[in-house]
């Protein structure tokens, strides 16, 4: 080889290196965004997208009881009978679906002075993902009130998962969103005892407490050892000098009037 086509190749070598830089670089440039974007989709508390509520102040002993997925009964009207006994109120996350099918236990939820949220229609990610003009959200708003009489105000993501749109048309329908600070893992089954035991250790002043009445749009789902986990955290806090509140209260928000 002479030395010119020596020159020649390690000229050809360096523009390759260059070249392979760049598109390193040009990679970079596109995957850190979409990294970081999925990330904040998929992270309940994130605060890339818009205001989320993760907790309330943490200088009041107060917690909130929130439930997802429902209603779903037998199950959230046995959860209703334990609040009751114990002179509690909670936040309830409907999927509109099941409201459809159970309007009779939304309005008992309303009845007895607990909150009502918008936790979508048919609980899927992708609907967040696909539709920018989020109608799962805007429908179970109109069927929540057309069961009630009053628009819910609070709006939690399936599975904590949100975008810049479905957060965007939450706000413009005057929804605040919530997310939690406190998970046991209810949904998993891992017992009663375990999932008082999880909660309980994790509260601190202004938690968010999730708990599961139901399962996504299935309705006969299982949800007895958070019926008898609901009594556990409730006594257990409140010895501890907790007070609860229902979301609307954490938040400071007016009551509403409806039916």
């Amino acid at each position: 080889m002479t030395a010119r086509s020596r020159s020649k190749r390690g000229r050809a070598q360096g523009l390759l290196t260059r070249r392979a830089r760049v598109g390193w670089l040009m990679a970079l440039v596109v995957a850190l965004p979409l990294g970081y974007g999925a990330y904040a989709a998929r992270t309940p508390s994130s605060q890339a997208f818009g205001d989320i509520y993760v907790h309330g102040p943490r200088t009041a002993k107060i917690v909130a009881l929130t439930f997802d997925d429902g209603p779903n009964d037998p199950y959230t009207g046995l959860i209703l009978d334990v609040l009751k006994q114990e002179g509690v109120h909670a936040t309830f996350f409907c999927v509109g679906m099941n409201a459809e099918r159970e309007p009779t236990t939304v309005r008992r939820i309303a009845a007895e002075g607990n909150d009502l949220g918008n936790h979508s229609y048919h609980h899927r990610k992708r609907d967040a993902l696909l539709d920018l003009s989020y109608d799962d959200a805007t429908r179970t708003n109109d069927i929540l009130r057309g069961i009630t009489g009053a628009a819910p105000r609070l709006y939690r993501a399936p599975n904590g998962f949100h975008t810049p749109w479905s957060l965007r048309i939450v706000g413009e329908r005057g929804l605040r969103a919530i997310a939690w600070d406190v998970e046991s893992n209810d949904w998993d089954e891992p017992g009663a005892n375990n999932i008082v035991m999880r909660t309980v250790e994790r509260v601190q002043p202004g938690s968010i407490i999730l708990l599961h009445d139901g399962d996504n749009t299935r309705l006969g789902t299982d949800r007895s050892q958070q019926v008898d986990a609901v009594r556990g955290i409730i006594q257990t806090l409140k010895a501890r000098g907790y007070r609860f509140v229902t979301m609307s209260e954490m938040l400071g928000l007016p009551p509403t009037k409806g039916n």
